[in-house]
């Protein structure tokens, strides 16, 4: 892979956003990008990503930055309906 990025978040709910998201690497997107999660002490998720172009890069990002803001918000409203 040419390409390659890490992105660190850092949340009090960085264990739910890695739960929520962790099975959507069992998903090949695509054959052009590699994506690796993962959970780090201090509540910081690692999303790294690797790719043939950049095309198939942004494309993965672009995805990846989706899931963990969505499993961010949801995470947001049941912590405010509680």
């Amino acid at each position: 892979m040419k390409l390659s990025a890490e992105f660190v978040f850092e949340s009090g709910e960085a264990e739910k956003i890695y739960m929520s998201v962790l099975p959507e690497l069992n998903d090949a997107f695509s054959d052009r990008s590699l994506v690796g999660l993962s959970l780090e002490d201090g509540g910081r998720l690692i999303l790294t990503v690797r790719a043939q172009d950049a095309v198939s890069m942004r494309s993965a990002l672009n995805t990846w930055f989706r899931l963990i803001q969505i499993a961010q918000e949801v995470s947001d409203l049941t912590a405010a309906a509680q």
